[in-house]
């Protein structure tokens, strides 16, 4: 009975850290995914960007690539209209697995769930709320500045059986906002855009 036990113990403590082990590989592929994409967009890794502090619901991913305004992105950055990515089946089961997964703050922004600075790999990000009542107009108090440009990403899930990333990338300038998801794909350790989705408006 002891043995048993004994069994019982190390089954367990061996499936646990399996599974600790298993999250925390997917929460670095979550990340490198994210700065694969920010180096799309900044090139130069030293220069200050401002990061919403506050990731964005999940629930807005699902909301924009269940519309299927989905475009394909060539190696050049081009887009056109492709309708073949989205699957109902697959769909579901994506939003079976990551609707609701944070507690919803103002507007898009999670209440619970937080990005950190060792997420990224550039040297200068700041980490600032969005959260809050003024949002990107606290910032340009803040800093006495009218140019700042703030990216926020929502948690990048996975669709068609972790073949592909999904989040929302928002950006977000004084009197104006940009909504869109971004698909990719790993291609030679690195991953790469292959889609992009839209609500096709400004919000």
């Amino acid at each position: 009975m002891k043995k048993y036990y004994l069994y019982s113990i190390i089954i367990l403590l061996f499936f646990s850290t399996l599974s600790q082990s298993l999250f925390s590989q997917s929460q670095k592929e979550k990340n490198r995914a994210i700065n694969d994409y920010f180096e799309t967009i900044y090139k130069d890794t030293s220069e200050v960007i401002f990061v919403a502090r506050e990731k964005i619901n999940s629930n807005e991913t699902l909301k924009i690539f269940g519309l299927n305004d989905i475009m394909i992105i060539d190696a050049a950055g081009n887009g056109k209209g492709d309708d073949t990515l989205y699957d109902k089946k697959d769909f579901e089961i994506m939003k079976a697995k990551y609707k609701n997964k944070c507690l919803q703050g103002k507007r898009i922004w999670c209440k619970d769930d937080f990005w950190k600075k060792d997420n990224f790999r550039f040297e200068k990000v700041v980490l600032e709320s969005m959260n809050t009542d003024k949002g990107i107009e606290l910032m340009v108090e803040k800093y006495n500045r009218g140019d700042i440009e703030v990216y926020g990403f929502s948690e990048p899930i996975y669709y068609q059986n972790n073949k592909y990333v999904v989040f929302t990338v928002h950006k977000l300038l004084i009197g104006a906002a940009k909504t869109i998801i971004v698909i990719m794909k790993k291609v030679k350790y690195k991953w790469i855009v292959t889609h992009k989705g839209s609500t096709n408006v400004l919000n």
